[in-house]
């Protein structure tokens, strides 16, 4: 019981912590509104899923291999974030015709959901921290939990992943929230892209 504390305790803790999958988010609901961003949080939970048994399967079988592909994927995933920043300061220069939600609507037609879904897939896909976080917490828990139960565990982490970005979905589209977005959507947007510049030099750097 106190293992599993420990880890709900520290996931938490990693969930707090604003990353490239916080502002994929903000500025999927900046852009196009509530469904882009639920849909960007259901992708970043299926990709923590998809990671998580690739951990299962894949993380003891690794040997000599793993540097190099830790390396192609942080460099991939350098690419992707600086993809991302440049979007954002596009959507900066456009920002007094790029938002326009009313009552958390957004017509259909303008949002390609499975685009963002997919969005959400690549963004923890490419960012190696979730590939290190999730084996070393299933490093942690090897010879302590049996199969089902790092099952459980892995099934527990993706359904927080996605209610506390849901919530955040939620609490980002309040009234206050869209009316302060409203008014500093271009400087959030540029704020956004240059956390993003920050992510990939980070990775590159690390």
């Amino acid at each position: 019981m106190e293992l599993f504390l420990f880890i709900a305790f520290t996931h938490f803790i990693a969930l707090l912590s604003p990353g490239p999958d916080f502002f994929l988010i903000f500025t999927s609901l900046l852009n196009k509104g509530k469904r882009a961003a639920q849909f960007v949080c259901i992708g970043i939970a299926l990709g923590n899923a998809i990671i998580l048994v690739l951990v299962f399967n894949v993380l003891f079988f690794l040997d000599q291999s793993s540097v190099e592909f830790l390396k192609y994927l942080k460099w991939g995933g350098a690419v992707y974030l600086g993809y991302l920043a440049v979007q954002c300061f596009l959507y900066a220069k456009n920002s007094a015709n790029a938002f326009e939600i009313e009552n958390d609507q957004v017509e259909s037609k303008t949002v390609s959901l499975t685009k963002y879904m997919a969005l959400g897939i690549q963004s923890s896909l490419v960012n190696p921290k979730n590939i290190l976080f999730y084996s070393s917490l299933m490093l942690l828990i090897s010879t302590e939990f049996n199969g089902f139960q790092k099952a459980c565990m892995s099934i527990w982490m993706v359904c927080v992943v996605l209610g506390w970005n849901i919530f955040l979905v939620k609490l980002l589209n309040q009234k206050k929230c869209l009316d302060f977005i409203r008014t500093y959507s271009k400087w959030l947007y540029y704020l956004s892209g240059s956390f993003f510049i920050g992510f990939a030099l980070l990775l590159i750097y690390s």
